[in-house]
C-alpha cells in the first residue's frame, strides 16, 4: 500500500534543486497508515518542499521486504527500525550515523529519560526512538481480588508471584490459570538477570549471562510448571497469535506495555499493569524504544530525511495525532500533547509512575539476536515436554547461541 506525504522539520525553505521526494516505510496496520496519512497533512502545510511516499506492511511482510531491498542496493530513504534489528542493519552500512545531522536537524534535547543514548551503535548514532515502551504484568484485577490476592506493587518478590497465580489457579480450576510460562522468552530472563546484575548481552554484543543463570531462570519456571500454577504450553493454542491472557486461558501475563491496547481489546475486559517481582532492589526495568527511526545510507536527501525524523519526534500536532500508536511517545512534548484514554491512559500512568526506578536501556542486540530468541522458545519446549532436562538444555542453548551470533557477525 502507497501513499503520497509531505516531511517537516526544522523550517520550509524550498531547497535550491526544487521539491525533493522521499520514501519512508513502516510495519503496522490501516489504523497507523491513517495516522501516519493525517500527519502527512501537516507535513505538507508546514514543508512543502518536501513529498514524502510511503509504504507499510505487518511486521514479518516488513522485514522480508526491506531485507530484500538492502541486499538490491535500493533501500527507501527513511526506515521504521526495531531495537532488536538496529544494530544488525547498522553494522551492514545501511544506516547512516545521524550524529552529523542532530543538533542542526534533528532535535533529540526532549526526549524523555532513558532514551537519549538508544539508537547508538558503538560510536555511531544510527536511530531516533519515536515511541517507548517497558516490560509489565498485566493482570486481571477483578479476577485476582475474587481470588483473594492482593494486588501486586514494587517490592513483590517472586515468591509472591508464585503464590498469588497458584491461588488464582485453584481459585479458577484452572479456567482461567493465575500465570504464564515464561521460560520461553529471552526479554523476560534479560529482567530477571537485570534484577540480578547481569544482562542478556554485553555492549559488545556477546552473551553477557553465564549457563548456570539460564539454569536458575528456567527452574524458577520447572517450580511453576511442577505446581501446575501456570498454563502449560500443551495448554497454549499455537495456532492463534493473541496470547493466552487476551484469549482469556491466562489471568495474567508479563509483556511489553504496549501490546496491552491490543491484548485488552481481545480480552473483553479491563486490565491492570504492574511491575515485575524481583528478589533484589532493582525492578530490572528499563525505557525501550517501541519503534525508531533512520536513514538508509543509500539516501540522496539525508537532511531533508532528517527533518521528516525531527517532525516525528518532536513537533506536538503529530503528538496529538500519533497518541500511544507507537508506543509513548518518545518526547516530553509530544507526551503533553497527546490524549491517553482508556488503557494508554494507565500505559501513561504506569510507566510515570517507574520512572525513578528504571536502569539504562541497554545497547541493542547484536546481528542474529533474533534468531537466539526464537532458539530460546525452541528449546523451552523440550524442557516442557520433559524431552531434555534443564541441565542439559543450558548446556545446548549457549553453544547454539554463541554459535548463531557468530554466524550473524
Amino acid at each position: 500500500m502507497s501513499m503520497a506525504l509531505v516531511a517537516a522539520g526544522c523550517g520550509g525553505a524550498a531547497s535550491e534543486d526544487g521539491p525533493v521526494s522521499l520514501t519512508y516505510t513502516f510495519w503496522g496496520n490501516t489504523d497507523r497508515g491513517d495516522l501516519t496519512t493525517e500527519a502527512i497533512a501537516v507535513f505538507e502545510e508546514k514543508n512543502p518542499d518536501i513529498t514524502v511516499n510511503i509504504t507499510f506492511a505487518d511486521f514479518e511482510s516488513y522485514w522480508q521486504k526491506l531485507a530484500t531491498e538492502a541486499a538490491g542496493g535500493n533501500p527507501p530513504d527513511v526506515v521504521q527500525m526495531d531495537y532488536t534489528y538496529l544494530r544488525e542493519y547498522a553494522d551492514r552500512g545501511v544506516l547512516l550515523d545521524l550524529e552529523p545531522l542532530v543538533g542542526e536537524h534533528i532535535d533529540v534535547d526532549d526526549l524523555v529519560g532513558g532514551l537519549s543514548e538508544a539508537g547508538r551503535v558503538g560510536d555511531g548514532y544510527y536511530a531516533i526512538p519515536i515511541g517507548s515502551n517497558m516490560m509489565s504484568f498485566q493482570y486481571d484485577a477483578a479476577v485476582w481480588d475474587a481470588a483473594g490476592v492482593a494486588p501486586p506493587e514494587i517490592g513483590w518478590t517472586w515468591d509472591d508471584y508464585a503464590a498469588a497465580v497458584a491461588t488464582v489457579t485453584d481459585a479458577n480450576a484452572g479456567s482461567p490459570w493465575g500465570g504464564m510460562d515464561i521460560g520461553e522468552h529471552l526479554h523476560m530472563f534479560d529482567v530477571w538477570l537485570r534484577q540480578n546484575g547481569g544482562q542478556v548481552y554485553t555492549d559488545s554484543g556477546e552473551l553477557g549471562f553465564t549457563e548456570d543463570d539460564l539454569i536458575a531462570f528456567w527452574n524458577l519456571n520447572e517450580q511453576w510448571r511442577d505446581a501446575e500454577s501456570v498454563i502449560p504450553l500443551s495448554a497454549v493454542d499455537q495456532a492463534i497469535a493473541d496470547t493466552s491472557l487476551a484469549v482469556g486461558s491466562t489471568a495474567s501475563e508479563f509483556a511489553w506495555d504496549n501490546f496491552m491496547p491490543s491484548t485488552e481489546n481481545n480480552y473483553g475486559s479491563e486490565l491492570t499493569l504492574a511491575p515485575f517481582p524481583s528478589d533484589t532492589d532493582e525492578l530490572g526495568l528499563y525505557a525501550k524504544p517501541s519503534m525508531l527511526m533512520s536513514v538508509t545510507t543509500r539516501s540522496d536527501h539525508p537532511e531533508e530525511a532528517a527533518r521528516l525524523i525531527d517532525f516525528m519526534i518532536n513537533d506536538p500536532d503529530a503528538g496529538r495525532i500519533f497518541g500511544a500508536n507507537r508506543g509513548m511517545p518518545a518526547t516530553t512534548t509530544q507526551r503533553e500533547n497527546a490524549e491517553f484514554e482508556g488503557v494508554n491512559a494507565r500505559i501513561e500512568e504506569y510507566e510515570t509512575s517507574l520512572e525513578g526506578e528504571l536502569g539504562p536501556t541497554p545497547a541493542p542486540p547484536p546481528p542474529g539476536g533474533a534468531g537466539v530468541e526464537r532458539l530460546m522458545q525452541r528449546l523451552n519446549e523440550e524442557i516442557a515436554y520433559d524431552r531434555a532436562t534443564v541441565a542439559d538444555t543450558a548446556a545446548r542453548f549457549m553453544t547454539e547461541a554463541e554459535q548463531i551470533l557468530a554466524d550473524a557477525s
